[in-house]
């Protein structure tokens, strides 16, 4: 396939609902802070290019989980592939749900329905049509989630200017470039978005079934390289959209926030809420965003649907069905699991009126996962030294610490133990359309009165963001891993092979050899000189014996 398609499908499962629907939510409570999170995706890129996509485009593995039973065993292999596939299962359903729970303010009688018809369709076309269906579904969301976000911005802005609202914003503390707060309760900090997403993103671009289909899709390694380096710029400019959108629904909603008076349940639905006002002035721009949103839920649940599929018949059908099995037969199987998956995704839209609670866990679960196979991969790709028992003992540990992290901190939201910063929401302009009065009222409104949201001192590790997860656990892999692969006894690197190890593990390796040659050629070196002098003392004493 072409670099350019395999770049746009790329970036269609990296954009979801939540990115055009919650970052800009996220922009109006906490500022720009977010902004950080293209530091994140360049650094990311570049570890994928030298680290991760080496190994893997040498290998040519059909399932990721192939890698870790050749460098490690079929258990592990097992124990990743079953993480996997709870996790992206327990996602599956929040992707369309989230769009469902925002639309519900614009066509609520028809929105769990046309939420399950969509998850019903990803899984058919993808039955029909494979990769070919992603990648195509991949370039329509792009350019319509692309439209989407920056066309409503564009034209909030009329009415008021770019200038006039960078000037709101300012005033209103979202302008945020860098926020160095250490308090680890405080998910959106400089360090917390760079360091923490970081980890997320690095298991979702250099490691998921879904990323690697596509990267090997292309024949040569340096076009693979040229994908990624689309993809993240493709990816940052959506971000950068997200975030402008926020500013702007900042700017509408500075004075009169919605949710304060009551003309919205939750803050999710603020975006909605902005199109319906825009709407009022440019007719049909709401069902433009409409369909940039399910566009981009369509691309990523095709992406989930497709790589749990391709997972599930590799490591649990495959291996139990006869070695004389056609590929016609391996492709039906394929094709019932794709439908099957979609299936589920499209009853759990459909039966459940509220998946708030289980959004949580399953972002919870999924960042819990993502750490802990990304700290089991980076083992095995670094450490020559890293054996079977220290990536087991790595992985359980791993999960058990992030696990009660997690549980921890969803017992401290739901008690109030534990709740999050966000900056200061007004209503003091409400009735006001004249945007210079808003900024008048921040002007004289934000020196006096400092908000923040009610917290409790909650003296524990759970104070912890549960953004820290991924990171927490990767490094649990690692810290154990090594230790106890050197207790248990060291890998035997002989037999295995040097492409399982990334290019710098590699080299290192190949010095291996050489420096042992040279150690025992120094070695022999003395034991001549000792030989030649034991000879040359023997031949003396025996001259003297001869002159007497």
């Amino acid at each position: 396939m072409s670099t350019v398609s395999i770049s746009l499908a790329l970036i269609a499962s990296h954009l979801t609902s939540i990115t055009l629907l919650g970052v800009p939510v996220e922009i109006y409570l906490r500022g720009t802070q977010y902004w950080a999170s293209a530091l994140s995706l360049i650094i990311v890129t570049l570890l994928t290019a030298v680290i991760y996509l080496p190994v893997f485009h040498k290998l040519q593995l059909s399932s990721s989980f192939e890698y870790l039973e050749i460098r490690f065993s079929s258990q592990t292999r097992t124990i990743a592939a079953v993480l996997y596939v709870i996790s992206k299962l327990m996602l599956l359903p929040i992707v369309p749900y989230v769009p469902l729970m925002a639309f519900r303010l614009v066509t609520n009688p028809l929105a769990s329905r046309i939420t399950a018809v969509t998850c019903v369709a990803c899984s058919t076309l993808i039955a029909v049509e494979g990769l070919r269906a992603i990648v195509s579904i991949g370039i329509v969301t792009t350019f319509l989630a692309l439209a989407g976000t920056a066309l409503p911005s564009s034209l909030a802005l009329l009415p008021m200017g770019f200038k006039r609202m960078w000037e709101i914003a300012d005033r209103g503390e979202r302008l945020v470039l860098y926020d160095p707060d250490p308090e680890l309760s405080h998910h959106t900090s400089f360090f917390v978005v760079t360091l923490a997403l970081s980890t997320n993103w690095l298991w979702k671009i250099a490691l998921s079934q879904s990323s690697l289909q596509k990267l090997l899709a292309v024949p040569t390694i340096s076009k693979a390289r040229i994908c990624l380096a689309i993809s993240c710029v493709g990816v940052i400019l959506m971000k950068l959209l997200s975030c402008f959108l926020g500013l702007t629904l900042y700017a509408w909603f500075a004075g009169c926030d919605p949710l304060l008076t009551g003309q919205i349940k939750k803050h999710e639905q603020l975006v909605p809420h902005f199109l319906n006002n825009l709407a009022t002035m440019f007719p049909g721009i709401c069902g433009i965003f409409i369909i940039s949103i399910f566009s981009a839920s369509t691309g990523c649940i095709s992406s989930i649907i497709n790589s749990v599929s391709g997972v599930v018949f590799e490591e649990f059908i495959r291996p139990w069905m006869p070695n004389k099995t056609g590929e016609s037969a391996c492709c039906r199987t394929m094709k019932l699991l794709c439908i099957l998956v979609g299936c589920y995704c499209a009853g759990v839209v459909w039966s459940a009126k509220e998946l708030d609670r289980l959004q949580h866990v399953a972002t919870g679960v999924t960042g819990v996962t993502a750490g802990t196979l990304l700290g089991l991969y980076t083992l095995g790709i670094t450490s020559s030294r890293a054996n079977c028992s220290g990536a087991l003992s790595g992985c359980l540990l791993s999960l058990l610490l992030c696990g009660w992290l997690l549980i921890g901190a969803e017992n401290a939201l739901a008690t109030g133990a534990l709740t999050f910063q966000r900056k200061q929401l007004l209503t003091s302009g409400c009735g006001k359309a004249n945007f210079t009065h808003i900024l008048i009222n921040m002007t004289t409104i934000t020196q006096s009165v400092t908000t923040q949201m009610p917290t409790k001192p909650l003296q524990s590790l759970f104070r912890i963001s549960f953004t820290y997860c991924p990171f927490a656990g990767a490094i649990t892999v690692l810290l154990i891993g090594i230790p106890m692969s050197y207790l248990t006894g060291k890998s035997k690197t002989d037999s295995i092979n040097p492409d399982v190890f990334c290019p710098l593990t590699q080299s290192f390796l190949r010095k291996l050899p050489d420096r042992s040659r040279s150690e025992s050629l120094d070695l022999s070196t003395p034991d001549n000189q000792e030989v030649y002098m034991a000879l040359d003392e023997a031949l003396k004493h025996l001259k003297e014996v001869i002159n007497r």
